[in-house]
C-alpha cells in the first residue's frame, strides 16, 4: 500500500505538463540571405542630389550586417555621325584605321555587340548611323567620388551626424571584400522604409550606382528576431549525414549585348542536401593579343591605311585599342599614325579590352524549394558580389541557406559589358545521406 506521501507525488507528477513539442518552422527554418539595393541614374553633375527608397516587404523583419556598393558606368559611346567622311552606305569593315578618330584607338573601340549579325553578313550602313550606333568609343573605367546619407522612415533615425564621403565610409569602388561590417546588426521591422540620398562629386560620370545592404530576412510566422541572432548553422543534417564541400556552378555564354536577359537553372541532387555559405563569379576570356591579317607579305606599312577587316572580327566586338608602352611606335610624326611601321610590330600594338575584372552585369537568385527571392531587385555584380578579379574572400552569405533535394536555383543575368563564359559559383557544402526536411 502506497504512503500518503508517494501518493501526493504521484499526482503531482501527473499534473505536470508534457514537454513542449517543437514549433513547425522553427528558428533554422525561417531564415534566409537577403539583400536590399538601392540605384541611381549618376549624370555627372558636382552637386546634383538623387534620392531612392528601400521597402522592406510585409513578409519578415530584414536584418543588415554589412554594406557596399558598386558602379556601373556607361562605356561604350557612339564616336559621332560627323567622324565617317562618306557620300554612301559602306561595309563597315571596309573602314580604315585614319578614319577613326585617334583619341578612340588610343583609349578603345568597339563594334556595337548588337549589330554583330549584320556586321558578320557585310551589311552597309550610312555614314551618320556606323558614326552613331555601330562603332563605339569605349571610356576607361574611373573611380567614384560621392556622399551619402541614411535615414529609417519608419523611425526617423538617421545613421550619421553628416553626409559621409563613400571612401570614408564604404570604401573602394572596385568592390574589395570583405565588404563593410556594421557595429552592430541594424533591424528593419515589416513594411519599413529606408531613404537614401547621394550628391554626386565626379564630373563627367555617367552610370548606375547601387548600394547594398547585405543580411537576412526572418520571416513572420517564423521565429522572433532576437532568437535569429542567437542561432548557428551548425545543426544542418543528421548525426549520420557525411557533409563534403561541394560547389554548384552555372555557366553563361554572354555576348557584350548590353540589356540582353540570360537565365539557367541548377538542379540539387535528387538525394543530398546542398548548403550555400558563399557565392563567387568570374569571367573566362580569350587572350588580349590582337594579331592582323594582312594581304601578301610586307616588310613595313602604313598603318593608317589598315582597314577594319584586318582585325579579328571577335576582337572588334571586344574592343580594341593601342597598347601604351607602344603608344610610341603607333604614332608617326605628323600627330597622325605611323608611316611606315615594320610589320614585326604591327601584331603587338593592339590590344583587346575584353578583360575579365571588367565585366558588369545584373543578377537575380531565385530558390524554387521556397519560392523566395534573395534580392529586392536586380543587383550589379560589384555591388552585390564584389571585385570581379576573383580576390579571396569570396562574397559569404549573412546566413547559410538550405537548398532541398529535387530543387532548383534560378540565376538570372542582364548583360552590361564584357564577353565570354561567366561562371557564378555556389560554394558550401552537401550533406550525403540526408534524409532532412530541408533546415533554414
Amino acid at each position: 500500500m502506497l504512503s500518503h506521501q508517494t501518493r501526493v507525488q504521484s499526482r503531482r507528477a501527473v499534473r505536470q505538463p508534457y514537454p513542449p513539442m517543437p514549433a513547425p518552422g522553427g528558428a533554422t527554418e525561417v531564415i534566409i540571405p537577403y539583400d536590399h539595393a538601392a540605384a541611381f541614374e549618376l549624370t555627372g553633375r558636382p552637386g546634383n542630389i538623387l534620392q531612392d527608397v528601400i521597402n522592406v516587404g510585409s513578409d519578415g523583419t530584414f536584418v543588415a550586417v554589412a554594406m557596399g556598393y558598386g558602379f556601373e558606368p556607361l562605356r561604350g559611346k557612339p564616336i559621332g555621325s560627323a567622324v565617317i567622311a562618306a557620300a554612301v552606305p559602306v561595309d563597315v569593315r571596309t573602314l580604315r584605321l585614319s578614319q577613326l578618330p585617334l583619341g578612340a584607338l588610343i583609349e578603345g573601340v568597339r563594334f556595337n555587340p548588337k549589330f554583330a549579325e549584320q556586321i558578320a553578313d557585310r551589311q552597309p550602313f550610312a555614314p551618320a548611323f556606323i558614326g552613331d550606333n555601330i562603332i563605339e568609343r569605349i571610356t576607361p573605367a574611373a573611380d567614384i567620388s560621392f556622399f551619402f546619407s541614411m535615414v529609417d522612415s519608419s523611425t526617423g533615425r538617421e545613421f550619421q551626424d553628416q553626409p559621409a564621403h563613400n571612401l570614408a565610409s564604404l570604401g573602394q569602388s572596385n568592390g574589395a571584400r570583405p565588404f563593410r561590417l556594421l557595429a552592430r546588426p541594424l533591424t528593419f521591422q515589416p513594411r519599413s522604409t529606408l531613404r537614401l540620398q547621394i550628391a554626386e562629386r565626379s564630373a563627367g560620370t555617367q552610370g548606375t550606382l547601387f548600394i547594398v545592404l547585405y543580411g537576412y530576412k526572418v520571416l513572420s510566422n517564423g521565429c522572433v528576431e532576437p532568437t535569429a541572432r542567437r542561432w548557428q548553422p551548425a545543426a544542418h543534417g543528421e548525426p549520420d549525414a557525411r557533409a563534403i564541400p561541394f560547389d554548384y556552378v552555372t555557366t553563361f555564354a554572354l555576348t557584350g549585348r548590353s540589356g540582353n536577359i540570360l537565365e539557367d537553372e541548377i538542379s540539387i541532387n535528387a538525394s543530398d542536401e546542398f548548403i550555400a555559405t558563399s557565392i563567387g563569379y568570374g569571367l573566362a576570356t580569350e587572350g588580349r593579343d590582337v594579331k592582323l591579317n594582312l594581304p601578301g607579305n610586307p616588310i613595313n606599312i602604313d598603318l593608317g591605311t589598315v582597314t577594319l577587316d584586318a582585325f579579328p572580327p571577335e576582337a572588334l566586338l571586344d574592343g580594341i585599342k593601342i597598347r601604351p608602352n607602344f603608344l610610341r611606335a603607333a604614332l608617326g610624326g605628323n600627330a597622325g599614325l605611323a608611316n611606315p611601321l615594320p610589320v614585326t610590330l604591327a601584331d603587338q600594338i593592339f590590344e583587346r579590352l575584353n578583360r575579365p575584372e571588367d565585366v558588369a552585369f545584373r543578377y537575380e537568385i531565385f530558390d524554387s524549394g521556397t519560392g523566395r527571392e534573395l534580392q529586392n531587385r536586380p543587383i550589379n555584380n560589384v555591388a552585390g558580389l564584389g571585385i570581379a578579379t576573383g580576390e579571396r574572400p569570396f562574397k559569404k552569405l549573412a546566413r547559410p541557406i538550405s537548398f532541398l533535394p529535387r530543387s532548383t536555383i534560378r540565376v538570372k543575368v542582364e548583360e552590361r559589358f564584357g564577353r565570354g563564359t561567366l561562371f557564378i559559383a555556389f560554394q558550401g557544402y552537401k550533406l550525403i545521406g540526408s534524409t532532412t526536411g530541408g533546415h533554414r
